[in-house]
């Protein structure tokens, strides 16, 4: 523990069954767990962010073991066992795309479906070029086309509202809140350079560091939020960490984001996004 805490700055955040312990980096992210085996007289190091090839089993294949700890070391240093805090920090961070994502889906369809049959399309287009439609066509009518016009018109709006409320969302400084199966609460606040669902181009900036609390109102200023989100959600059939629900959607009334992977671990967290 001592070493891994000299080598990669990891820090125990709790105490688990036995002699084992929870480790983190500086900023609260869950990293491994460590213990001593005394049935096979090892020391061992498991974490989710260390896979071998071969394994018994998921637990085995994440877990490190020798009977030296400057051995394991050694072991977790040429496999490079333990990840660094930006690696790890950036693997949660990119999930903003799915909150992006989230948010825009639920503010609505924007698709122009016009529901015309290839015969139809092909009328309009000559009536567009000032040319006449063979008689024997179908007739286009001028009433689905007004439907289908303001469908269309509806869709733009909703592509511009979209777009303003994803700038407006998540281009400004936001709280990004992760709670554990611990309910602990990981709280840092962001701000997207460029919105994009796509992962690969995610651009952001850290306004402030993630940081781990035992509980939200350790941060005074998390009280009335994360109050309202209880209230909201006591009576609902969503499951939940600490008072986050967890579930993929947008809240209006509390214009937060709620996305999730899993449920949540040690490791692996639900999660809220709202601005500041």
């Amino acid at each position: 523990m001592r070493e891994l805490q000299f080598t990669y700055g990891l820090k125990v955040y709790q105490k688990s069954q036995g002699d084992g312990y929870m480790m983190c980096h500086p900023n609260g992210f869950a990293v491994s767990h460590v213990w001593y085996d005394h049935d096979e007289t090892q020391y061992k190091y498991r974490s989710p962010w260390y896979r071998k090839q071969r394994g018994s089993s998921a637990q085995d294949r994440e877990t490190v073991g020798s009977v030296k700890i400057s051995s394991l070391m050694a072991t977790l240093k040429r496999m490079e066992a333990v990840p660094a805090m930006e690696k790890t920090t950036h693997g949660y961070v990119r999930r903003l795309t799915d909150a992006v994502s989230r948010l825009r889906t639920d503010l609505g369809n924007h698709n122009k479906d016009h529901g015309l049959t290839g015969n139809e399309v092909h009328a309009l287009m000559l009536m567009a070029l000032g040319k006449s439609p063979n008689s024997e066509w179908v007739q286009v009518d001028q009433n689905k086309c007004q439907i289908i016009l303001d469908k269309f018109e509806e869709a733009d709006k909703i592509k511009k509202t979209k777009i303003e409320e994803s700038n407006r969302f998540f281009t400004n400084p936001f709280y990004m809140i992760g709670v554990d199966s611990n309910s602990h609460y990981l709280i840092g606040k962001f701000k997207l350079t460029t919105v994009s669902s796509d992962q690969a181009k995610l651009c952001y900036e850290t306004v402030e560091p993630f940081k781990r609390y035992g509980s939200f109102e350790q941060v005074a200023e998390f009280i009335p939020m994360m109050t309202m989100t209880k209230l909201a959600y006591e009576n609902s059939n969503h499951n939940k960490q600490g008072y986050i629900p967890i579930m993929d959607g947008y809240d209006p009334n509390l214009d937060a984001v709620f996305f999730y992977n899993s449920r949540p671990t040690q490791f692996d967290h639900a999660w809220m996004v709202t601005p500041c």
